[in-house]
């Protein structure tokens, strides 16, 4: 009877120990379980948000294993996020959930400030909803299934002006959060316009850069080129549309021949009337001889196809030369032929 008890005793002191080790391994496990709430404080630069992410000062682990939920709102910089994971010693966590808890200030469709782009659609992926990398107005735009894509306007095509919000990476590519098409391919409504003469073209084709009024316009093989009203040559006028870049020069969504240049045309009197001219250069364009000049107080444009003659001295301000051309009806003259006078 003794040892029987004896040998209950040790069953029941087996079963309490086992118990406890239990007990202690699952007060282990739940230690390492983290859940905190935070604002995100970084991002890296990959696909799918996969890497080390900085949430409320802790540095937040994130694989492809990740679930990560945008129901309420997008992942970004500002975002308040609910993060579920296990800790490391270093005090990092290794994400098994990421929860949008509330949209950054001002993500709202009535009032969004993040940053916006505006450009023209130059290549779209071949993929359903056009998930994957767009190129806009020289850019990379990175668009997710989660992207808002607009097309009230027009449709998401090639050529197409578009408005795009969303978050700049390091390397100037675009997270999209949003896309808004601003025009069809045929459209030009939303973009920066403005009417010129064609002083030069690129060599071998239509696809480069031309030389519009001094400025430089940049054309792709998406850029509509409507040719209706006459050809594009040098001496044409022509309106462009596109996106403006920070030095100037326009990125071409849309040209359209307004009016024929003299040589393509030369009996529609619509094309101005012939004019000479006598007077003192009062300014000269910043490079070269190319592009608008005054003269006696005239606008005067030189093109690369003007006869330039300079046996009496170089052309300069303050130097007297002799033009002949056809006057526009603005009042400028497109020069063909233009000497310095002795």
């Amino acid at each position: 009877m003794k040892s029987s008890l004896s040998r209950i005793a040790a069953l029941i002191g087996f079963i309490l120990t086992l118990s406890v080790g239990t007990n202690a391994f699952a007060r282990d496990h739940d230690d390492n379980e983290i859940e905190f709430t935070g604002i995100i404080e970084s991002l890296p630069n990959s696909a799918g948000f996969i890497g080390d992410w900085r949430v409320a000062g802790r540095i937040v682990h994130v694989t492809s294993a990740t679930r990560i939920e945008q129901e309420d709102g997008l992942v970004a910089v500002g975002v308040t996020v609910k993060v579920e994971g296990t800790g490391r010693s270093d005090n990092s966590v290794d994400a098994k959930e990421i929860e949008v808890k509330e949209m950054a200030e001002g993500d709202d469709d009535d009032d969004d400030d993040r940053p916006t782009f505006k450009g023209t659609i130059e290549t779209l992926p071949n993929a359903p909803g056009f998930v994957g990398d767009w190129r806009v107005g020289g850019r990379t735009i990175h668009v997710s299934a989660a992207t808002r894509i607009e097309a009230e306007v027009g449709p998401v095509a090639v050529g197409a002006f578009v408005e795009i919000k969303g978050m700049v990476r390091p390397d100037g590519s675009i997270d999209a959060i949003k896309i808004e098409t601003k025009s069809n391919v045929a459209g030009g409504d939303g973009r920066d316009e403005f009417k010129g003469m064609i002083e030069s073209l690129p060599a071998g084709g239509l696809v480069g850069d031309w030389r519009v009024k001094g400025r430089t316009i940049h054309v792709t093989a998406a850029t509509v080129i409507d040719q209706e009203h006459g050809k594009v040559a040098v001496g044409a006028v022509v309106e462009v549309s596109g996106t403006l870049r920070p030095d100037g020069s326009l990125d071409a969504a849309r040209i359209e021949v307004r009016r024929a240049s003299d040589s393509d045309s030369s009996d529609d009197s619509s094309q101005g009337s012939p004019a000479t001219v006598k007077g003192t250069i009062q300014s000269l364009p910043s490079s070269g001889l190319v592009g608008e000049w005054t003269v006696a107080g005239r606008l005067i444009h030189v093109l690369s196809s003007t006869k330039l003659k300079s046996e009496h001295g170089a052309f300069s301000v303050g130097v007297r030369v002799k033009l002949k051309g056809m006057q526009m009806s603005d009042g400028s003259i497109v020069v063909t032929k233009i000497s310095v006078r002795d």
